[in-house]
């Protein structure tokens, strides 16, 4: 009897403690780094992706591991590149064009100062030995080439500032076509991604549905399509609803069992609880704290992040 009111004063003491029953958590496999794939920004806001190297498959530095569609884009770059040719097929003939204009004027000045050349030796003979009328026209003759080497002079300027007006015109949207061909150029490329370290390639998840990535997939820009993480640090992530917060706390070690190895159970320790819990529409309604867990001793089984475990507590933080 005295045993039996004792365990009365305990559970109405602390009732929770009491009756604390194991906690469980799911979990998934993650790495401290690895190298993310994103959906490229285009012009539309979505875009679909095209080919993905199989899921788990070992990539080597510099192998695609993505591809999204480009046809859209390859279409505008071959109607870029009949631009620019068109504007430098252009430029060509507008050059040959206003340089057979200024070698014209060049011609027309040149025979304007041999004439004022003629005309001023006329003028220069002294008055007695000519008449009075061929006198005035010799002098009228030389101020008539003078006026028109001046207007040579300033259609041939006006001839070569016109064809560099041209020429620069013709230039700038030659360079603005390029400029233009050359951003394609980089959204084509961006359209296929490399890796730029080696390891196993894991799909990303829709972050709305929440269901693996998929060749034929419309994303859009920034959305994680794949990974290839580092296996050199890997820790398991898993969300805790706030009305158990109370039940954990750092340090407190607990065992894993992955989906993969039913039979195995992992030490594991919870190295890091967030201050602040997020909501997580994926769990459901209420609010959730982030845990990491760090292995106590690296098991002996091959582990891949995305893997799922189920994580359990003997009971309630002390």
């Amino acid at each position: 009897m005295y045993r039996i009111a004792l365990l009365v004063l305990l559970f109405a003491a602390n009732p929770v403690v009491a009756l604390q029953a194991p906690l469980l958590l799911s979990g998934e496999l993650r790495a401290e780094e690895s190298q993310s794939f994103m959906s490229p920004m285009t012009d539309n806001w979505r875009v679909e992706v095209q080919w993905l190297m199989p899921e788990g498959q070992v990539a080597k530095p510099g192998e695609i591991v993505a591809v999204f569609d480009g046809a859209t884009i390859q279409g505008e770059i071959d109607s870029e590149m009949v631009a620019l040719e068109t504007a430098e097929e252009k430029l060509k003939k507008d050059d040959s064009k206003f340089e057979q204009d200024v070698l014209e004027k060049k011609f027309a000045l040149k025979r304007a100062e041999l004439l004022l050349k003629k005309a001023a030796i006329d003028a220069a003979v002294p008055e007695q030995y000519l008449s009075a009328y061929e006198f005035e026209s010799y002098q009228v003759a030389k101020k008539e080439a003078e006026s028109a080497v001046r207007k040579a002079r300033k259609e041939l300027a006006q001839a070569e500032l016109t064809r560099e007006v041209a020429a620069t015109k013709q230039r700038a949207k030659i360079a603005t076509s390029q400029t233009r061909l050359e951003h394609k150029r980089a959204q084509l490329a961006s359209m296929s991604l490399r890796a730029e370290r080696s390891g196993p390639v894991l799909y990303g998840k829709h972050p709305w549905t929440g269901e693996r990535v998929f060749v034929g997939m419309t994303a859009q820009p920034g959305w994680l399509i794949a990974e290839i993480p580092s296996l050199s640090d890997l820790y398991v992530e898993a969300w805790l609803h706030e009305v158990d917060a109370g039940r954990v706390q750092s340090g407190q070690e607990a065992e894993l069992v992955f989906d993969a190895y039913l039979e195995r159970r992992i030490p594991t320790r919870l190295a890091e609880v967030s201050t602040q819990p997020q909501k997580r529409q994926q769990l459901g309604p209420g609010l959730y704290y982030r845990l990491v867990f760090k292995f106590i001793e690296m098991p002996e089984v091959e582990l891949l992040p995305g893997m799922g475990a189920r994580i359990e507590f003997a009971g309630a933080a002390q």
